[in-house]
């Protein structure tokens, strides 16, 4: 698990890197130049053209790094243009810049917009870093305008030029938009937010050897869940255990038109490793559940208020449920009973804060999608204020958020925020939430804690997805679903081999 810092804060890691390792400042570029250089080999060929548009500072000392690597990698169509608009050059840009004469790279100053290329194959951009506090100057607004227009494909080092790190608006951006942005050391918070793609489009991010002790012992209230966090939280299989061992969730099932919520909810939880699962549906319905997944059992929908709760582990509600006033008090009734619960989809919409209030007396996730967390909690402008919102929200409630984007948001009982790393585009189907919804409460069955289950449960859902996307552009619901128990038994692995 990774926290996520401010760039102030990647500055003094930078300085305590060096202080305290031997390492030079112009080392330490160079080993920033090579991370990058070897994400970008993957992405673009030594065929294509490459401009490294560069600043004075270090950003653009990372940039000369990166051409000079570059063109000992075989990428032979590479040139520089530095941006004659800064007052200083750094002590690491001119030792870099030395260092690219002599390789006889092409290097030139442009101090009009006009001076610049009318079209660019591959754009580097190097001119400005994370650490931005000022307002752009004209001439490197209509620098930037030119290059969005006029290139076919941007790479940003660490962030766009224009762009801070620790603002979190993109109202009149003006700045560089990148296709990619290769991020050092740390993801940025700034990235997950989805209005963040005016900046760039996709991100990754790669160590570049700074003092991860140093880094880690930064206290933060964001943090990046990656694969190891997940592995390590998982249990494994034990020899003699029984179905018994790993839980019972109870999923109740919705209007007879939105049946499939449900039963992809079941599946779901089936394929996460819940012991038992029981839909609780009506007794017409119970030989189509028995042909759709015959390893579900069933429980009679007329008997929901004398069944003995206390054998569930787990209650999913909310898939496809329905949100009339029959089913607004079957809702409450089930919230009295006091059982870990994973509220989702017609539940949320049929609660408000007050009921919440009232009723979560016991662990539960809430996991609410855009609308449904605006409808319960407020309209919002923007995600990052969508996210304190959840933060208040989580510590009043003392319940877990799972908000849900494509970097799905995990927000505890004391408000922190967890990210999760997986997910992708091809996933964005009808259904792909029910399976979540499915996943967490399996999890939460098995007796993981109310956030462990949804950090587990997010990330294997995510993975799966990750997974059948290398293989398929759309990945219908059920399908993921039946994938879980491959990605479960690839994270245990991997698990104990590398232990």
């Amino acid at each position: 698990m990774l926290n996520l810092i401010t760039a102030e804060e990647m500055r003094k890691a930078d300085a305590y890197t060096c202080e305290h390792s031997e390492l030079s400042t112009i080392d330490l570029m160079e080993q920033a130049a090579n991370a990058f250089t070897e994400i970008f080999v993957n992405h673009i060929s030594p065929q294509r053209h490459i401009t490294v548009i560069a600043g004075t500072g270090n950003n653009g000392g990372d940039g000369l790094a990166i051409a000079r690597l570059l063109r000992m990698k075989g990428y032979h169509n590479i040139k520089v243009i530095c941006m004659n608009g800064f007052t200083t050059e750094s002590e690491d840009f001119r030792i870099n810049k030395e260092r690219l004469v002599a390789l006889k790279i092409s290097f030139e100053t442009v101090s009009t917009p006009e001076q610049l290329p009318q079209n660019f194959d591959v754009v580097i951009d190097a001119v400005l870093g994370s650490g931005l506090n000022r307002d752009l100057s004209n001439f490197l607004k209509t620098s930037f305008e030119h290059i969005n227009q006029n290139s076919n494909y941007t790479v940003s080092v660490d962030i766009p030029s224009g762009c801070s790190t620790d603002r979190f608006t993109f109202e009149d951006y003006c700045g560089i938009k990148a296709d990619l942005t290769i991020c050092f050391q740390r993801p940025k918070l700034l990235f997950t937010l989805p209005e963040s793609t005016v900046a760039t489009k996709s991100f990754k991010f790669t160590s570049i050897g700074l003092d991860e002790n140093y880094l880690l012992a930064i206290p933060t209230d964001y943090y990046w869940t990656d694969q190891q966090t997940v592995q390590g939280l998982l249990h494994k299989r034990k020899a003699f255990t029984h179905k018994g061992t790993y839980g019972h969730a109870l999923i109740i099932s919705g209007n007879a038109q939105t049946k499939g919520a449900a039963l992809l909810t079941a599946k779901a939880a089936l394929f996460s490793g819940v012991g038992l699962v029981t839909l609780l549906t009506e007794s017409a319905y119970f030989p189509y559940v028995n042909v759709y997944q015959p390893e579900l059992m069933t429980a009679n929908k007329e008997d929901l208020k004398i069944l003995d709760y206390s054998k569930y582990q787990s209650v999913a509600i909310g898939p496809g449920m329905g949100s009339n006033t029959e089913q607004r008090d079957q809702l409450l009734f089930l919230l009295q009973q006091k059982r870990p619960m994973v509220l989702d989809a017609d539940a949320l919409n049929m609660l408000t804060t007050d009921l919440l209030k009232q009723y979560i007396l016991h662990p539960a996730v809430l996991t609410p999608h855009v609308k449904e967390f605006d409808r319960l909690f407020g309209a919002h402008t923007c995600w990052y204020n969508r996210i304190q919102t959840a933060r208040i929200q989580a510590k009043e409630l003392q319940c877990v958020i799972v908000l849900k984007n494509q970097y799905t948001y995990i927000i505890n009982e004391v408000g922190k925020v967890f990210i999760n790393s997986t997910g992708n585009p091809a996933m964005a189907q009808g259904g792909m939430g029910d399976i979540l919804t499915g996943c967490i409460s399996a999890f939460l069955a098995r007796g993981y804690s109310a956030f462990n289950a949804a950090v587990i449960g997010c990330f294997v859902h995510g993975k799966a997805g990750d997974e059948l996307a290398e293989r398929y552009e759309v990945t219908p619901a059920s399908i993921l679903a039946e994938h879980l128990p491959l990605t479960l038994r690839s994270l245990l692995t991997d698990r104990i081999m590398t232990n």
